[in-house]
């Protein structure tokens, strides 16, 4: 700080030599504003032939660093990021385990983001925006402001950025949500009526199931809906597609039979239920309508399959490798992320995402706001007892 000081000095002694007459100089807002707060911390005049200086706190050190509490895993034990199962996680698993691991491992996401996927991008905010929008139409039916507005804070990248080969941008995902409205005031769903669960309705839920040796499958069911004269339940699952719709895509997807552990709840007499998957196309503009019914034993298969899962992670972790699919390097009209990186060593490349004990706190967090929670054992025991019924 002394060196400062004097350094001060010499610069007011040369442009006090500049000064001879001692007229008035006007001051530059920088110099003044260095001024004022000197006179607020009650600094001494600065004077280059003087040898005694008041100390002031700025002479002082400071600590300004933030601590980081990094968590030391024990021989064996497995990072609680890989432990977050959810559909789509499994699906990059199942296409490139290494790019799972790396991306659970590197990402400061932790729960809830990655399965409502709202990462940046236009195509993730696009699909979010949308589904937003989709499901403020079914709640506030008599309010289409409402239902604009709650479109517009779903977006979460740029405004102005779009993709045209896609036909996805703001605008475009505000008229495909104003499109879901016309066709709902021409009659699309008057046959259903919006389930109401503990006073609220039955949209945007949320669940986690507990599986076997810490690790946890979370997932999210767009809105459930009850036919008003059979009372048969519906799941309206929106999806929104660049390409056109096929049923090939959708007919036997894992994240559809995930949503009978909310069902059970709701509804714990039901064996069996419908999911409409109502899928947007941007290009030709159209909603296209692929209906498909769950019965219990595709939810016996799937949580054959979570358990095969979570083994699987265990068996990678034990031999410290991750394998790498190569055919998945180029997906979605795109370079993986972590092409050329992935040879790489895996401390190193997670080295900017510690585990930490603030992201071990954040877990704990998330997954306490899920509006459903359910342990893996009392699913199967569900599943035998309506099977035997």
């Amino acid at each position: 700080m002394t060196a400062s000081k004097e350094r001060i000095a010499a610069i007011l002694a040369k442009h006090k030599a500049k000064n001879p007459s001692n007229k008035p100089v006007k001051q530059s807002r920088a110099e003044v504003k260095v001024d004022n707060i000197l006179d607020e911390l009650s600094y001494p005049a600065l004077d280059s032939n003087s040898a005694d200086v008041s100390t002031s706190f700025l002479d002082t050190p400071t600590d300004h660093s933030i601590p980081i509490n990094l968590v030391t895993l024990a021989e064996g034990e497995i990072d609680p990021r890989l432990k977050l199962m959810s559909h789509s996680s499994r699906t990059t698993m199942h296409k490139c385990p290494r790019k799972n691991q790396l991306y659970r491992l590197g990402s400061s996401k932790i729960a809830l983001a990655d399965e409502k996927e709202t990462e940046q991008g236009v195509t993730f905010a696009y699909g979010h925006a949308v589904g937003t929008g989709v499901a403020a139409a079914l709640e506030y039916t008599t309010n289409p402001d409402r239902v604009i507005i709650e479109t517009f804070l779903a977006w979460d990248t740029d405004l102005l950025e779009a993709t045209p080969r896609q036909n996805k941008s703001y605008w475009l995902a505000q008229f495909a949500v104003e499109k879901f409205m016309n066709l709902l005031e021409c009659g699309f769903l008057d046959d259903y009526e919006l389930v109401y669960y503990q006073g609220k309705p039955a949209i945007e839920l949320s669940f986690c199931i507990k599986m076997p040796d810490g690790f946890y499958y979370r997932g999210f069911v767009d809105a459930v809906l009850k036919h008003k004269v059979t009372g048969e339940i519906m799941v309206l699952e929106n999806k929104t597609s660049s390409g056109t719709a096929n049923s090939a895509m959708y007919k036997n997807s894992g994240q559809a039979v995930g949503y009978s552990v909310v069902l059970d709840i709701i509804f714990p007499e039901l064996s069996s239920y419908l999911v409409l998957y109502l899928v947007y196309e941007t290009k030709s503009y159209d909603y296209v309508e692929l209906p498909f019914r769950k019965s219990l034993l595709q939810r016996a298969l799937w949580l054959q399959e979570l358990l095969i899962d979570v083994e699987r992670i265990k068996l990678y972790e034990s031999f410290n490798t991750h394998p790498m699919h190569g055919e998945a390097c180029f997906d979605f009209f795109r370079e993986c992320e972590y092409l050329s990186l992935c040879t790489m060593s895996t401390e190193n490349l997670s080295r900017n995402a510690p585990l930490t004990q603030e992201i071990v706190d954040k877990i704990d967090r998330e997954l306490a706001n899920y509006q459903f929670h359910v342990d893996f054992y009392d699913l199967v025991e569900s599943q035998i007892d309506k099977g035997n019924s």
